[in-house]
């Protein structure tokens, strides 16, 4: 992969960590909001789509190191936004 093209992959995955992380909000907020087994289908899907995503990811060549840090920081934005809406 060249150069210049690391800085749009980085991008390209700020943008997708950050929209799932505002589906898995809205997620929550279903779950909250309706219940019921339709909402827990919905729960075991955005993980799966996590993992897929993780591993496309290292399949662009990213280095794990760099795909853990962004693991460790959505966890802890989810339980963070968590906390401040759901509580």
């Amino acid at each position: 992969m060249k150069d210049h093209d690391n800085g749009v992959l980085y991008v390209n995955m700020f943008l997708g960590t950050a929209g799932l992380l505002i589906m898995g909000i809205g997620l929550l907020k279903f779950y909250q909001m309706v219940g019921g087994i339709g909402a827990s289908f919905a729960l075991v899907g955005f993980p799966l789509t996590m993992i897929y995503l993780h591993h496309l990811e290292e399949k662009a060549g990213i280095s794990k190191k760099v795909l853990q840090i962004r693991s460790f920081i959505t966890i802890i934005l989810v339980i963070i936004i968590y906390f401040f809406f759901f509580k």
